[in-house]
C-alpha cells in the first residue's frame, strides 16, 4: 500500500464550487416573514415579484401599501409598509 506521506493533494473541481440555490430572507417592516430558494444569478426584478407574490408577504402586508421595495438580488429583499 502506497504511503499517506507519498500521496498527491486532492484536486479541485470548480463544477463543483457552484450553488445550484441560495437562500433569500424576505422582511416586511424589519422582520423576517419567508425564505425562498432561488437561482444565484436571478434578477432583482424577477425576486422582487417572488418576494411580493409569497404567501406569508401578503399576509404580513394585510393590504397596506408598499412605500418602499429594497432589493439586494440574490440574499435579500426588504419590504417597507406605509
Amino acid at each position: 500500500a502506497p504511503s499517506v506521506a507519498l500521496a498527491g493533494w486532492p484536486e479541485v473541481d470548480p463544477a463543483l464550487l457552484v450553488q445550484d440555490s441560495v437562500t433569500c430572507v424576505v422582511q416586511v417592516a424589519g422582520k423576517v416573514r419567508d425564505r425562498l430558494e432561488v437561482s444565484p444569478d436571478i434578477s432583482e426584478d424577477a425576486l422582487r415579484e417572488m418576494a411580493l407574490s409569497s404567501d406569508a408577504v401578503v399576509r404580513a402586508l394585510d393590504g397596506k401599501g408598499i412605500k418602499t421595495v429594497v432589493v439586494r438580488a440574490p440574499k435579500l429583499v426588504n419590504i417597507v409598509p406605509e
